[in-house]
């Protein structure tokens, strides 16, 4: 099988499979670019002479490894996971490899990684930062200095020239106040992760941009630590506010704070929603599931992802970005945790 391997090489398998050269070529390079039937044939040959192009050569010849590196804030979170799959989508489809970093919330981590991801020769960078303000955009800038393209993602530095794909996520504060004052909710409180992170500021600042339309007031806002695991630690602490509230709705920046929520105020016998309803943010995978079923604000992150990935992959394939800045709109999701008072 070796001694076939060893004969094996792309004139080979186009060959083998009744195609040309350029056809094998797009097939390794651009998968999507070439008709299924054909992959198939392609494939088979492949097979038969257990046959893979060498990346190391190709990089040699290229000076391109296809890879391309993206950055999280942390891969504890549900909704990065969608993120992640559709730059994994994105990537396979065009013949990328993707090489995932896990900042753990941290800039300090986030510059560790600029070095190691210069020493494996990415191609190009996918960067959701940590806060999506001026301290990513040191990790930026020195990707820049050192010539590797790089583009944002759910994550974007207000008044910075960086390309972005991102959610519009002050229409989605607005959206969640609206669908809770049209259930004739006055007396909201909110929590959300630390509003230095710009799209929790967003989140927030829309919400309240339409409650003071109505001149009403939040009751209150508690700021939960953005490391994931402080949730729950975080709520317990501030039991008393939460239960002495006059508030007959909270809402919450993410769906994993509202599931923590829900959870602590069905242990404190508070019903939810007859007695407070909840309306969450992101609409991960579990939301559907919970009980009572959560509504939320949908934040398509494998659209996202997959969206993103297609503008970096043209970015490194044409000389420059398809767009300079691309946002998507959340959209409600009305389930079963928020009734009408």
């Amino acid at each position: 099988m070796n001694e076939t391997k060893n004969k094996a090489n792309i004139y080979v398998i186009a060959k083998g499979a009744g195609v040309s050269v350029a056809t094998v070529s797009r097939f390794f390079n651009r998968k999507s670019l070439v008709k299924k039937s054909t992959r198939l044939k392609i494939l088979d040959v492949c097979k038969k002479y257990n046959y893979k192009p060498s990346r190391v050569a190709s990089a040699i010849t290229t000076k391109k490894t296809k890879s391309v590196a993206l950055l999280v804030p942390s891969l504890k979170d549900p909704t990065f996971g969608e993120l992640v799959s559709g730059v994994e989508f994105a990537l396979s489809e065009n013949g990328y490899c993707l090489n995932i970093f896990n900042t753990r919330q941290s800039i300090d981590k986030e510059m560790e990684i600029i070095d190691i991801i210069d020493n494996r020769i990415i191609d190009g960078v996918i960067v959701s930062g940590v806060y999506g303000s001026k301290e990513d955009k040191i990790f930026i800038s020195e990707m820049l200095r050192r010539k590797i393209p790089c583009i944002l993602v759910d994550r974007y530095i207000p008044g910075a020239n960086i390309p972005y794909v991102a959610s519009n996520d002050r229409l989605g504060g607005e959206i969640a106040a609206k669908f809770l004052l049209e259930n004739n909710h006055k007396r909201i409180g909110i929590i959300s992760y630390d509003t230095k992170v710009h799209i929790f500021k967003e989140r927030v600042e829309g919400f309240i941009s339409i409650l003071n339309k109505d001149k009403l007031k939040e009751e209150f806002i508690l700021e939960v630590p953005i490391k994931f695991g402080k949730i729950e630690e975080y709520i317990y602490k501030h039991e008393d506010e939460l239960l002495k509230s006059r508030a007959t709705a909270i809402f919450t920046v993410a769906d994993t704070i509202a599931i923590f929520l829900i959870r602590f105020l069905l242990e404190n016998g508070f019903k939810v929603p007859d007695e407070i309803s909840v309306i969450g943010y992101d609409d991960i995978f579990y939301s559907k599931f919970m009980f009572p079923r959560l509504s939320t604000i949908h934040h398509d992150m494998f659209k996202l992802g997959k969206v993103v990935g297609e503008n970096l992959i043209y970015k490194l394939e044409n000389g420059k970005f398809k767009k300079r800045k691309q946002v998507i709109d959340p959209t409600l999701v009305i389930r079963d945790s928020v009734r009408k008072v």
